[in-house]
């Protein structure tokens, strides 16, 4: 191995976290656990595994697919950018070595035997053994694999990390004078990248109570009176996207304010056009009343046929013809906001009694 690739990989190496420590996106970086999943492809709580001639997929939110591919002697790492993986650019290709010594991505059976396949290696063997570091080079995205700047084709600052840790395997030929085969990997895995200016912008908007004017001018031009409201967010986040009508356009929400006497409320913003406020009037819709919106402090969207809190998981959800807007007074009451039969309708999903 090269001294300098030596250098990096040691590098690589010293930052991992401690195995066993949480993969936790941050400010500046992107992360992603990878998970173990059963015969149907949801996932499941125990460490991913990997056996026989099987190869091993997860697709991340961004379209990139973490896979473990099926090779002679156990599996390969790899990372594309996108599918199919059979044509996609591999983002851990600058990993070190390039050449020469054994690539921490190559997970092979004879990396843990010694040279005779008689006993574990302990040291006879020069390949690396359970804990892998990877590179992650989002740059070679849209390229033929090669950094289109200066041509150099090692790591560096834009470039992310990714760690594998084997927990157990199996081999399948431990026989004297043959290489070790594995045919059964567990193992546990995170990558991490750091992420784009406008990414890190965005991550540091949405974290703000602030609007910006572009979030005035929109609510503004949907019909909200700027003279009469505000908008004025408590709580994160400020606004929340989804398709309360099931219309295939995006509807907005935001938090407002009430210029005159400081009463809180929800604008909801319709395909760009049309607007519904809730909160201000004590006029029932459903079986709650319209300003229980002023008074939510949490709030999200709920997919029909998507996952549930947990919170709230045992407890009946409505037909809606979208998505469903949750509005939580927390650990207190919940209503829900929702589209059914061509209008807006709300209903409590719990109360609990205060003291």
């Amino acid at each position: 191995m090269r001294p300098l690739a030596f250098a990096l990989l040691l590098a690589i190496l010293t930052s991992l976290p401690a195995f066993g420590q949480v993969c936790e996106p941050t400010a500046e970086s992107h992360a992603v656990r990878i998970v173990g999943q059963d015969r149907q492809g949801a996932s499941v709580a125990d460490f991913p595994e990997v056996a026989g001639d099987r190869s091993f997929y997860q697709t991340l939110g961004n379209g990139w697919v973490f896979a473990l591919m099926r090779v002679e002697n156990g599996w390969s790492i790899r990372l594309y950018e996108k599918e199919p993986v059979g044509s996609a650019v591999d983002l851990t290709s600058l990993t070190p070595p390039l050449r020469g010594a054994a690539n921490p991505r190559d997970i092979l059976g004879w990396h843990f035997r010694n040279k005779a396949n008689t006993a574990p290696n302990t040291g006879d063997v020069n390949a690396p053994q359970e804990l892998r570091a990877f590179v992650i080079s989002p740059g070679l995205q849209g390229t033929a694999g090669l950094r289109a700047s200066d041509g150099v084709q090692m790591p560096g600052p834009e470039d992310g990390i990714g760690w594998l840790k084997v927990i157990d395997f199996g081999l399948a030929n431990p026989v004297t004078g043959t290489p070790a085969s594995m045919n059964w990997l567990k193992f546990d895995a995170c990558l991490s990248w750091p992420r784009t200016d406008d990414e890190a912008a965005h991550l540091v908007d949405r974290a703000s109570l602030d609007f910006v004017d572009e979030e005035k001018e929109a609510f503004g031009s949907c019909g909200l009176d700027l003279e009469t409201y505000d908008l004025s967010a408590r709580f994160l986040p400020r606004t929340l996207g989804g398709d309360l009508d099931s219309d295939g356009v995006l509807d907005e929400a935001a938090q407002v304010r009430r210029i005159s006497d400081d009463q809180r409320g929800i604008a909801i913003c319709r395909s760009g056009t049309r607007l519904e406020v809730l909160g201000f009037e004590s006029s029932p819709r459903g079986d709650v009343r319209t300003g229980y919106a002023g008074q939510a402090e949490a709030w999200q969207w709920i997919s029909p046929g998507g996952s549930v809190p947990l919170h709230i998981t045992g407890y009946d959800l409505p037909e809606a013809d979208g998505d469903m807007l949750v509005l939580e007074r927390i650990e207190k009451e919940a209503v829900l906001v929702y589209w059914q039969y061509g209008q807006m309708k709300m209903e409590r999903l719990y109360h609990h009694v205060e003291p």
